[in-house]
């Protein structure tokens, strides 16, 4: 019998150390296409809304070989801390044992731009010279660190409409 003392847990900086994007993009592209072909169970995650605190609280299971979920936070009044929280926790498919946790945050942060990376590499012309990032924040940041790992474009112009920022030199 395994003791709860083998449960690997993975704080923001260790999952940091971890993932990257020359890894994540391609292990999302192989995720997605699983998806799409049935090869998944992924039902709706279910939201709670925490009506007295202006958040929400969703879960999001799957199983795909693998067997996990996901427990996020949404609080978009937050000030001075991110508005997304969340732990991935993974068991054991064969017994349903607790075998991972991890802080979801970053993971749902990197997760959300590979599968844009990806989505850029198969429907952009492959004589793209300029991507426009549209936005700004965490996920303007990020989509930028995927793109620039997985597009082979000259600039990247990042902003809100109305508010577009060009970098002259490149991606950066």
């Amino acid at each position: 019998m395994r003791a709860v003392s083998d449960l690997v847990v993975l704080d923001e900086p260790a999952v940091q150390q971890r993932l990257h994007y020359q890894d994540l993009i391609p292990a999302i592209a192989d995720a997605l296409a699983a998806l799409s072909s049935g090869k998944v169970v992924q039902p709706v995650r279910s939201v709670l809304p925490v009506a007295p605190h202006h958040g929400f609280f969703a879960v999001m299971p799957a199983y795909a070989g693998a067997l996990g979920a996901k427990l996020v936070t949404f609080y978009p009044k937050n000030v001075g801390v991110h508005t997304h929280h969340a732990l991935i926790v993974m068991f054991r498919p064969e017994t349903g044992e607790p075998v991972a946790v991890m802080d979801g945050r970053l993971i749902t942060e990197m997760r959300t731009a590979a599968a844009s990376a990806v989505a850029t590499q198969r429907l952009a012309r492959a004589d793209t010279k300029v991507l426009a990032i549209l936005g700004s924040g965490v996920q303007a940041k990020s989509h930028l660190a995927a793109l620039r790992t997985s597009v082979h474009s000259k600039k990247c112009a990042c902003g809100v409409p109305g508010m577009l920022r060009r970098s002259p030199s490149g991606m950066v």
